[in-house]
């Protein structure tokens, strides 16, 4: 890891970690001991990272049904599924070029031709992104943007949309809900990216930190959604 200089602030200073993993404390707590490979890398890296700042980290342990933010991380299990690269060329051939990818994180924002990120917005802080929320964002100042919004969010995007009277191009699941009205209503043109149960479009992070395929029940259709 690529430790960056330290902020002053953080200097000579106890900083207070409340955590709710009590082996990823125990880690942290024993600088980097651990037999589980992955954390103890984890758990160095943050030992030297201390060592550099002149900063003590303190962990404090929570019980999971007292961690406040404990449920935003379990809204959905494919909240941070990404495109693959050919996958995201394909809707770039149909419908880009984009400059936007409203609902994304720094680890799965997709990039452009010359291997740049997009501009996106981030549902919490991430010093990459251009905004917290795209709920709170003003989308008329965007240009040819592209959304892949997880299942819970769909509703509440497209009807941000609509009121924002903006076009965008979203990545949705082929299927009947509640939010299907406004997809027919605003639909200019789409095309099927993946059939149901594809391999080969989407990965998702595993728990032992590597990237596997994941799997949707429906079929995957990109749309052109023109609320103008």
């Amino acid at each position: 890891m690529i430790v960056k200089e330290m902020p002053d602030l953080v200097k000579g200073k106890t900083l207070v970690c409340k955590i709710d993993n009590q082996v990823v404390k125990a880690v942290l707590e024993r600088k980097g001991t651990s037999h589980n490979l992955a954390l103890n890398e984890v758990g160095k890296n943050i030992y030297w990272l201390m060592e550099k700042g002149q900063f003590f980290l303190s962990c404090e342990y929570v019980q999971s049904e007292l961690n406040i933010s404990d449920k935003y991380t379990r809204e959905s299990p494919g909240l941070e599924t990404s495109l693959t690269d050919s996958a995201f060329r394909r809707i770039w051939d149909y419908f880009g070029p984009f400059k936007w990818d409203l609902m994304a994180t720094a680890a799965n924002v997709n990039k452009n031709l010359e291997g740049n990120p997009l501009f996106f917005f981030s549902r919490y802080y991430d010093e990459k992104s251009c905004g917290i929320d795209v709920f709170k964002q003003q989308l008329h100042l965007c240009e040819e943007m592209f959304c892949f919004p997880p299942l819970p969010m769909i509703s509440k995007l497209l009807k941000f949309l609509e009121k924002q009277k903006v076009s965008c191009v979203v990545l949705l699941p082929k299927m009947w809900a509640h939010w299907s009205h406004l997809v027919h209503q605003y639909t200019l043109a789409s095309f099927e990216l993946a059939p149901p149960f594809n391999s080969t479009c989407f990965t998702i992070t595993h728990a032992e930190g590597r990237r596997v395929p994941k799997k949707f029940s429906h079929a995957m259709e990109v749309v052109f959604l023109s609320f103008e």
